[in-house]
């Protein structure tokens, strides 16, 4: 399996910042207080996902990427910004990282967006986003009070439960259906065949449990999901299917 390394980290810490900016956001608009470790958490993420964009692309890329590059750049800026107190760049750092999640998710479609194979990655992405934004931004850890009370699933549950819920379902049945789209045909061959995407499936369902399991779950429901949205990109990316490392080979016609 050839996986390119550097754009599933571009990718993934890329959607986390994103995901964390968005629920920062969502939070100071409903908190009293502003919450800096959330914002610091999501510029930390993007200034790795950036980083991962420059060895990804050998430095500066070029075309669509370049403004991917730059949306990256403005959300790392505003994130820290907001880290600081300036929360009025809370809207431009969400709108950046949805900006770079954008052009990622038009890189990634193989051929018609309104196929099988274009829409995988139009409802992957977006779901990893809210995924990963969700089940890190209700932590202690990043400044979430301890409600036991008001919260006793943590403050994010609902939209994280069904986000978890619709890629455990498509992500599931994706490598078992005969697809007549060529594209997601090849896709569906070398997601059966990889161990880290079946890992990926089975740790969502995982945390889909822990998550009615009360606060005491909470850190461990964000690493099993974070190890599980890794697992399913290195899969995505695997052997260019997406990532479109050898196109006369892969999409050959069957």
């Amino acid at each position: 399996m050839i996986t390119n390394w550097p754009l599933v980290f571009y990718t993934v810490f890329s959607q986390f910042a994103t995901g964390l900016a968005i629920f920062s956001w969502w939070k100071d608009r409903l908190d009293e207080k502003p919450s800096p470790r959330g914002w610091a958490a999501c510029a930390l993420t993007g200034a790795i996902a950036l980083a991962a964009s420059f060895v990804c692309h050998d430095g500066l890329a070029s075309g669509i990427w370049l403004f991917a590059q730059a949306c990256c750049l403005v959300l790392v800026f505003c994130a820290y910004g907001c880290s600081k107190g300036a929360t009025i760049l809370s809207l431009g750092a969400w709108h950046g990282g949805a900006l770079c999640v954008i052009v990622q998710i038009i890189e990634a479609i193989p051929g018609d967006p309104l196929t099988v194979s274009g829409l995988f990655p139009i409802m992957l992405f977006p779901l990893c986003t809210i995924i990963l934004g969700a089940v890190f931004s209700q932590l202690a850890l990043l400044g979430e009070p301890e409600d036991h009370v008001k919260h006793p699933a943590g403050r994010f549950y609902l939209p994280l439960r069904i986000c978890l819920w619709i890629m455990l379902v498509i992500t599931a049945i994706a490598p078992i259906i005969p697809w007549e789209d060529t594209y997601m045909a090849r896709s569906a061959i070398i997601l059966m065949q990889t161990q880290l995407y079946w890992m990926g499936v089975i740790f969502s369902g995982v945390v889909l449990g822990l998550s009615h399991m009360g606060r005491v779950t909470l850190m461990l429901q964000a690493i099993i999901a974070f190890v599980s949205i890794m697992g399913l990109r290195t899969a995505f990316y695997a052997d260019g299917v997406h990532g479109i490392i050898d196109m006369s080979t892969l999409y050959r016609p069957f």
